[in-house]
């Protein structure tokens, strides 16, 4: 049975170009000798110019972001540093869970869901323990719509000598992130969100330092090890730089899509998702909502999230879009069901075609159940005015 089609404005994976859903359908290559070597060679350093960096090595790694957080974690751990665990939702709770998974020297910093974590905090944990060796964090949020000071946490990880450790799946290639500069020791990356492709690969980016760690560590495992990655990239590097069978037609779909995004320029795709979420939030707010992230500054560019209204709860208003106008939003996880909306906002969504229905769809839903919204009240809103863009590089 054919599966209904809707429109994606979920926290990923979001709608594709047509373009970019060819490659899965494209004959099958082989994944090594000279042509695939280039491809996939291709892909790493188109990467590593959206990750902004000239020092990490990168890798594509067949699987969810979650395989890429557990292969960081997996290859920092064992029992040999401390690690310092970052959370103010439910991803950073994931990486709490994977870590003590792997280690008994875990501490958790916990900071209240829907406000960004206190990098005060951080510094003054990571004064008093010396021990910590790798501090673990989420840049964006998506359970909350929360963006993590990402900058200023880097700063500090680097004053005190630990290593930092970022699941970046909801914000890499639509929010700036410059990896070198930032001191970031490990990257996570995921596929179905702003890289424009499917789900299935999770890219991994290691600085040196990150290096000097691992080689330092007790890590576990094969496959989920990033010394065995580091292996075949440098043993088998000229016909098969990696250490499994990889998903070639996805990886020709990441280099297409990797290609249009620095075409477009990275300063100018970090400015067009941050201009439909500021008008994103302010519609929502002059729709009745209120946002889940109170500070602007504190919220993500790619993911927003909303409270229900109090003549239709999250929950209703989720069921209505679905079912009305063949849209899918997504809903609270754990502690939020119920409670919160969130909506996606990334890459290809994150344009006014792609968010004005959505907004006038909800505006239809809410004047279905009795609230006072007139026509186009969206548009009621400033939209916002940016600065001018920094080159890209």
């Amino acid at each position: 049975m054919m599966m209904k089609r809707y429109r994606l404005r979920i926290p990923g994976p979001i709608d594709l170009d047509s373009e970019v859903l060819a490659y899965m359908s494209a004959p099958l290559i082989a994944h090594y000798g000279a042509e695939w070597v280039e491809l996939y060679t291709e892909t790493v350093t188109l990467l590593k110019r959206v990750w902004q960096t000239r020092e990490a090595e990168v890798f594509l790694m067949p699987g969810p972001g979650s395989v890429g957080m557990e292969a960081a974690i997996a290859s920092l751990a064992g029992d040999t540093h401390k690690l310092l665990v970052l959370t103010n939702g439910f991803f950073g709770d994931r990486w709490v869970t994977i870590a003590q998974a792997y280690s008994s020297r875990v501490l958790v910093l916990e900071h209240p869901w829907g406000r960004a974590h206190d990098v005060e905090a951080v510094a003054q944990a990571l004064q008093r323990d010396p021990e910590i060796k790798a501090v673990v964090m989420v840049h964006g949020e998506t359970s909350t719509g929360v963006l993590n000071p990402l900058k200023e946490i880097g700063e500090i990880c680097d004053r005190y000598g630990a290593v930092l450790v970022v699941d970046m799946v909801s914000t890499l290639g639509g929010t700036e992130i410059a990896f070198d500069d930032w001191h970031i020791g490990i990257g996570v990356g995921a596929t179905q969100k702003c890289l424009e492709c499917p789900p299935g690969l999770a890219p991994v980016a290691v600085s040196p330092r990150a290096w000097e760690l691992i080689e330092r560590s007790e890590g576990r495992g094969w496959y989920i090890n990033l010394r065995t990655w580091r292996h075949f990239a440098r043993k088998w590097g000229d016909w098969h730089p990696h250490p499994v069978t990889m998903p070639t037609g996805l990886t020709q779909a990441l280099r297409f899509s990797l290609r249009k995004i620095l075409d477009e320029g990275l300063s100018t795709r970090w400015e067009r998702h941050t201009k439909i979420a500021l008008f994103l939030r302010n519609a929502l707010r002059n729709l009745g909502f209120e946002l889940f992230v109170p500070d602007d500054r504190d919220a993500m560019n790619t993911v927003t999230a909303a409270k229900g209204h109090a003549q239709l709860p999250a929950g209703a208003l989720i069921r209505a879009l679905k079912e009305r106008h063949q849209i899918l939003i997504g809903g609270g996880l754990e502690r939020l069901s119920g409670q919160i909306f969130r909506i996606g906002h990334m890459g290809p969504t994150a344009t006014y075609e792609a968010v004005v229905p959505t907004l006038l769809a909800i505006e239809e839903i809410l004047r279905s159940v009795g609230v006072s919204v007139e026509p186009g009240q969206i548009f009621r809103v400033q939209v916002p005015v940016m600065g001018p863009a920094r080159s890209s590089p």
